[in-house]
């Protein structure tokens, strides 16, 4: 009578062993109620952990934009360095601080790196300069570090 009950319900041996795996994906605890299966308490911990990451991670990319929209105002209130002159002939002129001569001379294709030495007892200087106009970008002093 079991197998007739079990041909007249529409269970193929395949679908009641299905149905006994739904069934054992639900475990029931002491006072009754059903708690998710190993499987799906990972999922869930992989879902919440995935979760927190989005919203971590898009608070982080707004307190960027916040912090990258209050910094541009401070740029645009310094002024850019003022070009250098440009001679007769056509060469820009460098300014290069009295008694200062060059020592070497590295540039990239937009800056010149100038290493200029002074007269005895003065610090040694870096100046980096823009190429296309001869702007000093800026001046570095070298100044010995003290023990």
């Amino acid at each position: 009578m079991a197998a007739q009950h079990e041909t007249c319900s529409g269970d193929t041996p395949d679908r009641s062993a299905q149905h006994r795996e739904a069934q054992d994906a639900v475990v029931q605890d002491a006072a009754g109620a059903t708690a998710p299966a190993r499987g799906e308490r990972v999922l869930l911990v992989v879902v919440i952990v995935l979760g927190i990451l989005l919203i971590v991670g898009f608070a982080i990319v707004v307190a960027t934009i916040a912090s990258r929209i209050a910094s541009s105002g401070e740029e645009a209130q310094t002024p850019p360095p003022a070009a250098a002159p440009v001679t007769a002939s056509g060469d820009v002129a460098v300014p290069v601080p009295p008694g200062y001569r060059i020592h070497a001379v590295t540039g990239d294709g937009r800056r010149l790196i100038l290493h200029l030495r002074g007269p005895q007892g003065q610090p040694e200087r870096i100046m980096v300069v823009d190429a296309r106009d001869g702007r000093v970008l800026r001046s570095l002093v070298l100044t010995p570090r003290a023990p």
